[in-house]
């Protein structure tokens, strides 16, 4: 068992030592990696020419971005990305806390400006007030 923990230790620090200097990992890159694995999966059951070049050419995009020394470029391309991808990550997010929360609490949108509100289940009918912009509005929790 030791010997597996050396080997890991030496394995990281070589990864380490050969990522100094580079972009590394960022959101930008996950996403490309995982879009690459997901069509790497459809492609092995409809073998299409296109979806094969695609999941190639992002998994190559996404090394390529990794391995980079060009880090101010990488970074604005980042920065591009996450600007344009906010929304659905917001959506995401609050997708994410309503499953943790499910049993306990209720989430809801201000109607005027979209501030996500977090009310306790089980309730009846309550008016909610937004904190940011003290709208009022009735809803069922």
């Amino acid at each position: 068992m030791d010997r597996i923990k050396q080997f890991q230790y030496r394995l990281q620090l070589q990864l380490a030592q050969m990522l100094y200097g580079r972009n590394g990992v960022d959101a930008f890159a996950k996403t490309c990696n995982t879009t690459a694995i997901i069509l790497m999966f459809i492609n092995i059951f409809f073998n299409n020419v296109v979806i094969y070049f695609m999941w190639v050419g992002l998994a190559a995009y996404a090394i390529f971005r990794i391995f980079s020394k060009n880090i101010p470029k990488r970074y604005a391309e980042n920065q591009k990305f996450l600007e344009l991808t906010l929304v659905p990550r917001k959506r995401m997010n609050l997708v994410k806390l309503q499953w943790r929360d499910r049993s306990t609490s209720r989430y809801y949108m201000c109607t005027k400006c979209h501030q996500q509100i977090r009310v306790p289940r089980g309730k009846g009918r309550i008016e909610i007030r937004c904190p940011k912009c003290s709208n009022r509005f009735i809803k069922k929790t």
